[in-house]
């Protein structure tokens, strides 16, 4: 392996060579971007180390025209700065195209250079971004993704079209309980079917429904056809059904009565809980109250979605009734890449634990975040790595599947 180092401080040279040539790897060291440049055009590395902190120069100049040439080179940040620069510089990299293999701190040279130049552990990626499945318990999900997101040109008078055809269809996602991996609750997510059979998701038509005054028709055909399958929900043993309300349909008179045929209509199946964005639930807080304490009364649950999204969490936990608090997904999936982002992510569980309320990870694609998660104290996941959302049909398999395996004394997905 071929390593290219820029450092500006020439004192650097000969530990890096020392420890680099250690390993059998080549080593070659530059003081500036411009020589750092002539470097890369002449022998492509296999491993940029890079110093931020370059006198006149910085280090993300070199990042930036290495996006611009399209130079595919993996980088390591190297710097004394400190951990919340080396942070900020991996999203900078990252959002330019630029693959990062590891934040290295002078301080911790020999310690955190290591395991990029083991030569019997092949670089990796700080943390793949790809989802992960369980081929036991989802083996159909992989299949239902490639035609789950459609983006035709769309417009309300075909949405409208399509409504009345009852196209809408509810998509269930698992909730799983780190204890034990059984689903004990799934997010109800619409999709649209089109005419040639596609399906649009719901971030593609109901920002549309919304705005063409079709969000409250649209919610009532939703709840209708998840009370429909009540007699195949009934079986799974759930312990709740979540719903998204559009802030559209809170602030309606009718909202609590919308709410209310769903409750009823699955009372003695499972309860029901909705879901409030925290974006949202900064807006109009007297609406919000009103309906948050109204939907409790008759039986429903409270969840603050995406948090740590928004500007008014803290205020919205104070004087809103929540039962539940979903954890924004982008603090998961940085968890290993962030040390900013483990950090927040460990003070949301602590706050919530403190709370009384109950957490639900979103967006969990791995084994290793999901054993974090369940050392970290959290109930609750939703993400790929337990399935991605889909007909009532995969959520029956994942549920059954999941019963053998509970039957026999099996674990599902054991937890270390």
């Amino acid at each position: 392996m071929h390593i290219l180092y820029l450092d500006d401080d020439p004192r650097m040279e000969s530990t890096l060579r020392r420890i680099v040539r250690r390993h059998g790897h080549s080593f070659e060291f530059c003081t500036s971007i411009q020589t750092c440049k002539i470097a890369v055009l002449a022998l492509t590395p296999d491993l940029l180390l890079l110093d931020l902190g370059l006198g006149q120069e910085s280090g993300l100049d070199l990042i930036e025209w290495l996006a611009i040439t399209k130079q595919r080179i993996p980088v390591a940040f190297l710097s004394g700065y400190g951990d919340d620069l080396l942070d900020t510089a991996q999203r900078i990299a990252k959002a330019r195209g630029i693959e990062v293999r590891g934040l290295v701190s002078k301080a911790l040279l020999a310690n955190d250079l290591m395991p990029l130049l083991n030569p019997h552990q092949p670089l990796q990626p700080l943390q793949p971004l790809q989802p992960l499945h369980s081929p036991s318990i989802a083996p159909n999900y992989t299949a239902l993704s490639h035609s789950e997101v459609h983006n035709p040109p769309f417009d309300a008078e075909l949405l409208a079209e399509r409504l009345k055809a009852g196209a809408l269809e509810p998509f269930f996602q698992p909730i799983i309980s780190l204890v034990d991996g059984r689903p004990c609750g799934a997010e109800v997510l619409a999709r649209l079917r089109l005419a040639d059979g596609s399906l649009l998701a719901a971030r593609d038509f109901i920002p549309l429904a919304e705005t063409a005054n079709l969000i409250d028709p649209l919610t009532q055909d939703l709840f209708n056809k998840i009370i429909l399958l009540r007699e195949r929900l009934q079986p799974l043993d759930l312990n709740f059904l979540s719903v998204n309300l559009s802030h559209f349909t809170i602030e309606e008179p009718q909202a609590i009565e919308l709410l209310q045929t769903l409750v009823t209509g699955l009372d003695g199946c499972c309860r029901v809980q909705v879901e409030i964005t925290e974006t949202w639930a900064r807006n109009d807080r007297q609406v919000l109250r009103d309906f948050a304490a109204r939907a409790q009364l008759m039986g429903a649950s409270l969840a603050i979605d995406d948090f740590g999204t928004g500007y008014a969490s803290l205020r919205n936990l104070a004087e809103l009734p929540f039962n539940f608090l979903k954890i924004d997904l982008s603090f998961v999936s940085e968890m290993f890449d962030s040390i900013k982002a483990m950090t927040v992510l460990m003070a949301v569980i602590s706050f919530g634990q403190r709370l009384g309320l109950k957490l639900i990870a979103e967006g969990v694609e791995t084994e290793a975040q999901r054993d974090l998660l369940f050392r970290a104290g959290l109930d609750l996941a939703q993400g790929y790595l337990f399935g991605r959302p889909g007909s009532i049909d995969l959520l029956e398999e994942l549920c059954s599947q999941s019963q053998f395996y509970l039957d026999n004394g099996v674990i599902l997905h054991s937890l270390k």
